[in-house]
């Protein structure tokens, strides 16, 4: 009974996922499999949909794949390889989908992962690095890769360094220089190789070519593949197994020396160009790479020329079907959310959001349900890029539609960044700058509400000429023409090559050229504030000034100030009201020591007689400077003036008695300092120095001390320096 019942549901799982092909649901490691495991996460792109497309990216990468399942390369299984070629392999599918994967086969120590990437590579700088996507689409300068769908390579060295920490076993190739046309140019290429070779994750590092070098590919190498996987290949297949007696183990040292030798002859010999490939780091020299098949080395040897052509269709793991009994009822909940995707049928009523949820309320944890919330959330970052990319062709106006559809986009954009985290986290808060730069250019409530999110952006990427562009464009919305003029410098600063950059800065210029006087003298357009909090904390000295009374029922003739130490941590929050004007309300407690002699004359002759009154006590501090910047550069030098308001919380019990200080007083501040931009991250830290002075009168008791009336008043002056951190 139990068998006919696994048949009939074997039966419906087949008429149930038949009519689409695209899925499958998660597979978790295969515990049957012998430790440890070989993996395998696979790239190639040869078509890109904006930029120059190569020729053999996608058969290198197929050709790396059919290596590592034949004998030779192990027989790895297909559900341990995750390969996107071409169209499927975005920014988006790499992080969502293949990490994913990943996650799902819980590596462990002693496994073995290969990255193999080809394709374009660039850079902005050796911080900034990337391994473009199918759609990348730069519009011409290579700042835009910050949201045009490049893979941030930092980022995935980020994940490398996890999976060497556990122990397992790195090797990442790379075959990305191919070309010296893309934005970044021949410096781009510098730098990326650079970068990934300079910033090791404990991995072993194959790179087609050294900094400044091509990677060459053509239809004589092979029948058609890239110059370096095709001798990496060859090496691994046994080739370079030639050092002394063959023992069919292809090392670390084998296959660096045989494609160090066989990469550079053949590109020069044949093609007249210079080719040398990177090799990282020599500590691995003895580490088994591939161990050596005899059958197959004979069929490589006698077919290596004759390698299967094609490779442009798309062959990755969620495309293969494989069937998994389970609920018919979650079969059929699964097959009807991948109907809805096929329609484009994302959100509403019967739609994927739709049939997810039911899933997600169901089944939660099953694979189906989790392939289903990534490939949901792929769609969903689908719809925002291309609003992104739209935006940074300069095509979009700005009618009510458009505002409407980037509402809509930055809400689906929020969503999968809420379903990513769980999956990826760094490409979740690398995905933020383009949800504020949608909310910006969206509906929103008001102007402030507008530039907010403008902020937001730019604080996640401060050398971001996309929101530079965009705070520039809705400054002269709101006819804040200087300011508009500001940032639309930045942006052609930042990005000189982008079009849409150099159309709004021509733009801004008319209109501040054809600024008519404002007869309206009732009516102006203030700044947009931009509030920023942070913390601060100081230190330095006070001089306490008394002024004697006189008073000779004090019993004392005169009284004389110390020099003392004071300590103070405090909140800001720091409020522009223009391009260089702020105001710094700040909130602090400050702990303060002052000490006081009272001199009490003696007879001729003999020393007067010093009664030293030592006053420790607590003050909650509220400064109001106003914050005149000379400079909108990473370093910007500064005054500031305005008034303090002080409360006294504590004093010490002793010298309460004798000298009570009054509960509030007033005073002023003054000084100088300095903004420094600490790099990409975002933060800007003021050092200070600063004078302030403080109407520290005294409470009369009842009755009156000697003390209290052997002074009329009492000031206090301090010099600190402070310390400011806070938000760009």
């Amino acid at each position: 009974m139990n068998r006919l019942f696994r048949f009939v549901s074997l039966l419906l799982l087949i008429g149930i996922v038949s009519p689409v092909q695209s899925q499958s649901p998660l597979k978790f490691r295969d515990e049957n499999l012998p430790n440890p495991q070989t993996f395998a996460f696979i790239v190639g792109i040869s078509k890109y949909e904006f930029v120059r497309p190569l020729t053999y990216a996608d058969k290198d990468a197929q050709l790396f794949k059919n290596f590592l399942q034949s004998p030779g390369g192990g027989n790895v299984k297909d559900e341990n390889i995750f390969m996107l070629l071409n169209e499927e392999a975005t920014n988006q599918n790499f992080w969502v989908k293949g990490f994913q994967w990943l996650r799902a086969k819980q590596l462990q120590k002693g496994d073995r992962l290969f990255i193999y990437l080809a394709g374009h590579g660039d850079a902005i700088d050796e911080d900034q690095f990337f391994f473009l996507g199918y759609n990348c689409n730069p519009q011409g300068d290579k700042n835009n890769y910050l949201v045009s769908g490049a893979i941030q390579l930092f980022n995935l060295k980020k994940k490398i360094s996890n999976e060497t920490a556990k122990g397992v076993d790195v090797y990442f190739i790379m075959d990305a220089c191919r070309s010296n046309e893309l934005p970044g140019g021949a410096e781009g290429q510098g730098f990326l190789n650079t970068a990934v070779s300079e910033k090791k994750a404990g991995e072993i590092i194959m790179l087609a070519t050294g900094a400044g070098q091509e990677s060459l590919e053509d239809k004589s190498i092979g029948n058609g593949h890239g110059l370096f996987t095709y001798y990496l290949v060859d090496g691994l297949s046994g080739v370079a197994d030639n050092e002394g007696t063959p023992d069919y183990k292809v090392t670390y040292n084998e296959i660096r020396n045989y494609v160090d030798t066989k990469v550079p002859s053949v590109a020069q010999q044949r093609f007249s160009r210079s080719q040398n490939p990177y090799f990282c780091c020599n500590e691995n020299s003895g580490k088994v790479i591939s161990t050596v098949d005899p059958t197959y080395l004979q069929e490589w040897l006698k077919e290596k020329s004759k390698l299967p052509g094609g490779g442009n269709a798309f062959h990755g793991p969620f495309t293969n079907r494989f069937f998994i009994l389970a609920d018919t009822n979650l079969q059929k909940t699964y097959n009807d959310f991948y109907k809805a995707i096929k329609k484009n049928n994302i959100t509403g009523k019967n739609s994927a959001e739709d049939f997810y949820q039911q899933l997600a309320d169901k089944f939660p944890g099953s694979p189906f349900t989790l392939d289903a919330k990534s490939t949901l959330s792929v769609k969903y970052i689908d719809y925002a890029q291309a609003k992104v990319d739209k935006y940074l062709s300069c095509v979009q106006d700005n009618s009510l539609q458009t505002k409407q559809t980037n509402s809509e986009a930055a809400s689906r954009l929020e969503k999968a960044i809420q379903y990513v985290k769980d999956i990826d986290a760094d490409f979740a808060n690398s995905l933020m700058g383009r949800l504020f730069l949608l909310k910006a250019s969206g509906i929103n409530a008001s102007p402030e509400a507008a530039f907010q999110n403008a902020y937001s952006a730019l604080a996640i990427d401060p050398n971001g000429a996309y929101i530079e562009n965009e705070l520039a464009l809705l400054h002269l919305e709101n006819n804040q023409q200087d300011s508009a003029l500001y940032y639309a410098n930045r942006a052609v600063k930042t990005a000189p090559k982008w079009e849409c950059a150099l159309s709004t800065l021509a733009l801004i210029q008319k209109a501040v050229n054809n600024k008519k006087p404002n007869n309206n003298k009732g009516q102006k357009h203030l700044p947009t504030k931009k509030v920023r909090f942070g913390f601060t904390i100081g230190g330095g000295i006070n001089q306490t000034n008394p002024t004697y009374s006189g008073n000779a029922n004090s019993s004392y003739s005169d009284v004389r100030s110390n020099t003392n130490g004071e300590f103070g941590v405090g909140l800001i929050a720091q409020i522009a009201l223009g391009n260089t004007i702020y105001i710094r309300p700040t909130v602090n407690v400050q702990f303060e020591n002052s000490k006081l002699d009272y001199i009490r004359s003696s007879g001729p002759g003999e020393p007067d007689f010093v009664n030293t009154t030592i006053i420790k006590n607590t003050t909650a501090n509220l400064h109001i400077p106003l914050v005149i910047s000379f400079s909108t550069n990473n370093v910007a030098p500064y005054i500031m003036l305005g008034p303090n308001f002080s409360v006294n919380v504590g004093q010490n019990q002793g010298t309460g008695d004798v000298l009570s200080l009054k509960k509030t007083f007033f005073g002023g501040d003054a000084g100088l300092g300095v903004d420094i931009g600490l790099g990409k991250s975002g933060f800007v830290i003021s050092p200070e120095l600063k004078i302030n002075t403080r109407l520290s009168d005294i409470h009369e008791p009842n009755p009156p001390t000697p003390n209290a009336m052997a002074l009329s008043s009492l000031k206090k002056t301090g010099f600190t320096f402070n310390l400011y951190f806070r938000r760009r």
